[in-house]
This record gives structure tokens, sequence and C-alpha cells, in this order.
């Protein structure tokens, strides 16, 4: 099998400059484009995301979709409409607290999501990329972890809660509750996935999974993994985190190389694609090696379908941007042509 390298692309929607950042993209050896589908392009740039995906494909690449942000329990640097429409189908923490993200057992949301699946089939996608489906996370929130602060607690949550463990929904934490909330992810990936192949058989499902779960054996992935609509199994060990300038980063070894490991037997025993991603953003000049070290960690495991978040190491977000971004998009892709041109890339180590 050869390699299937790509990168997530969200700059813009003006079509010539999107011409002149696909081939650039062309030429750093990608032959995959993540275009993030989020909601002001499911309201506003239907018709855009349409024409853009033509010429993406009309320049050799295939096309993957995220549901950037959607709802709020999905990866992405956007905002949500449909919280802001529909307060009533929010998440509500363990203390009773509403959040502004959409619950995933709420009909409301499930048939929101129907209608993005409808777009992303009207428009071209080959694969939806399910991106680190969560529940609301309290670190993403500026808010310190506590185990007993937990969603979701909406009245549907509580009642399908009883429905399957015959008892009311406690308000702290209990191995029921880490199960229930394992289902919830699931069920609304079953369904996810499966209402893509209803709307169009052709086009695949990616679930990207996030890394800040030790369990393993990991219930939840490994009941994932066995969902029949899923083709491809990915997860992104990013290691550096916000603020991007002084905050923490996460040794590559024992993080990236494990999970890469992970993904690679989770997938091969249920008989899945393995994808892993790897961070451009938000890397300082001194940080700029672990782009080369990571892509190998993800080559040494075997893993055939690779992908770097994103384009131009995301220079567009100022938040996100690497301190040198065309340093670090331009380590990408000395790496991938390598690969694609079946070249041996582990640099050895010094004795």
């Amino acid at each position: 099998m050869s390699y299937k390298l790509g990168t997530s692309y969200f700059s813009t929607r003006i079509l010539e400059h999107v011409e002149k950042d696909l081939k650039e993209i062309k030429k750093q050896g990608c032959n995959f484009v993540l275009h993030t589908f989020d909601e002001i392009d499911l309201y506003y740039n239907k018709e855009n995301m349409k024409r853009i995906t033509e010429m993406t494909k009309k320049m050799g690449f295939e096309v993957y979709y995220s549901p950037w942000a959607i709802g709020g329990v999905f990866g992405g640097e956007c905002f949500s409409r449909f919280v802001m429409q529909h307060p009533d189908a929010c998440q509500v923490l363990s203390t009773g607290e509403k959040v502004g993200f959409a619950c995933l057992r709420q009909p409301k949301f499930k048939e929101y999501i129907k209608t993005w699946i409808e777009a992303c089939a009207y428009t071209g996608g080959d694969v939806l990329f399910w991106d680190e489906p969560h529940l609301w996370i309290a670190e993403w929130n500026d808010r310190v972890s506590n185990k007993n602060e937990f969603s979701c607690h909406c009245t549907v949550c509580q009642a399908e809660f009883k429905d399957h463990f015959h008892k009311t929904y406690p308000s702290h934490w209990t191995p029921e509750v880490e199960e229930f909330r394992d289902l919830t992810l699931v069920e609304f990936l079953r369904f996810a996935t499966s209402t893509t192949k209803k709307i169009n058989p052709k086009m695949k499902n990616a679930v990207c999974l996030l890394p800040n779960d030790n369990r393993w054996p990991n219930p939840m992935w490994e009941k994932l993994a066995k969902l029949p609509d899923v083709d491809i199994l990915a997860t992104d060990p990013y290691w550096k985190q916000r603020p991007y300038a002084t905050g923490p980063r996460v040794p590559l070894e024992g993080f990236v190389d494990t999970f890469a490991r992970k993904i690679v037997d989770i997938a091969k025993r249920n008989h899945k694609e393995a994808q892993g991603w790897i961070q451009l953003y938000g890397l300082r000049k001194q940080d700029e090696a672990d782009v080369t070290q990571a892509l190998e960690m993800w080559e040494k495991a075997g893993v055939k379908n690779i992908a770097a978040w994103g384009f131009r190491a995301c220079e567009s977000y100022s938040l996100l941007a690497s301190e040198r971004p065309a340093a670090v998009w331009k380590l990408m892709g000395d790496f991938y042509k390598k690969l694609a041109k079946g070249k041996k890339t582990a640099v050895k180590k010094k004795k």
C-alpha cells in the first residue's frame, strides 16, 4: 500500500486563493486534503464548498471533510450556531449548570448532523472525518478538572441512563457514569456513520479519537472500532499545549509513539485502516525537530495514512501559528516527499 499523505485546510473560501494554496499543498507531497466544513460553511458557503471540492478533486486529491466544532462537540477553533439557537438541546453538567455544547443524545442535534451529512454528500466529499468527538471538557473551557463535574446530565440523558441501568443518574462519578458516557459517544457515532452510508454508500467514515484517555484496552475505543460503518480509525497525539509560547510540551517518547502503536493495534484487530495526525501548529523554533521525530514514529509504527494539522502550520490563525510557519511546513513536505518516493527516512541516533 502506497502512502496517503494529507493536511487540513481552512484558510480561505476565495477560489483563486484556494487554487494557489492547493498547488502548494501538491508540491509538498500531499494526496489528500481535509477541508473543514463548519456551521458557517453549512449556512453560507455550501456552493463555495462544492466548487472548492471540485477544484480539489480535479487536482488529484482525495477530499476529507471535518464537522469543525459543530455543536461544540468536535475539534475546531470555531463557534456553533446550533447551540445559540437550541439552548434546550445543550449539555447539562452534573452540577445542574447548562453549557454551550450540544447533547449527543438530543434528537434535534442528530437531525442537525444529518443535515450536515447531506450537505457533505451534495458538495462531493470522499471521507467524513469525525474529529475528536467529545463531551464537555473542563480544561478546554478554562476550568479546573473535577471528576464530579461532568456531562451530560440533561433530562434526555437522565431518562436514558435510568432506562439502561434501572437506577437514577447520580451526580457524582461512578463506574456506571463512565460506561454511560462511553455509550453516549459510541451510539452517537453509530448514528452518524450509519447515516453517512445511507445517504451515500460511497462516502467513507474516519473517526479521530482523542488521546486523552489512558485506559487500555480502552472500552470505548474497542466498541467504536467494531462499528461496521467506520472505515478509518485515527488519533492525534498533539504534544504542545496552549499557551504555545510558554505552554507545556509533552515528550514525544511515550506519547506519540505509544498512541501510534495503540491505533495500529486496534485498527488491525478490527480490520480498519489506521491513520495518524501530527502537529504543525503552536511550535516554537526550538520545537521544530519534533515534526520529523513525530513523523518517524508514525512511519515506524507502520501507519500508511498520515496527516498534519495544518496548512502552512496554521499561520492564518495567530493563536495557533507556529513561530516559523514556513520552516515547519517545509519539514513536513520534505518528509512526505521521501515517503512518497519510498525512501527510508529514519534518522540514525548519535552514539
